[in-house]
């Protein structure tokens, strides 16, 4: 979603940038982990491992990403 008007998207990248790239790298990690934790919670009970990789990725993605098998 782009609904940041340009001044206060100006500010965040400044202060994004301000980190050292490895900082940013570890922020990254953790806002996918967080969004991950958040999908798995809303993930319907009794799901398999990979019926579950398929929930999270459908959530993150909006539709269903190829390559998962359930072997």
């Amino acid at each position: 979603m782009e609904d940041t008007n340009r001044e206060i998207r100006a500010v965040q990248q400044r202060i994004w940038m301000s980190f050292p790239e490895e900082e940013r790298f570890r922020k990254c990690g953790e806002m996918f982990e967080i969004a991950k934790a958040f999908a798995l919670r809303r993930a319907p009970s009794g799901l398999s491992k990979i019926e579950v990789a398929k929930f999270i990725l459908r959530e993150f993605y909006g539709a269903d990403v190829g390559g998962l098998s359930s072997e």
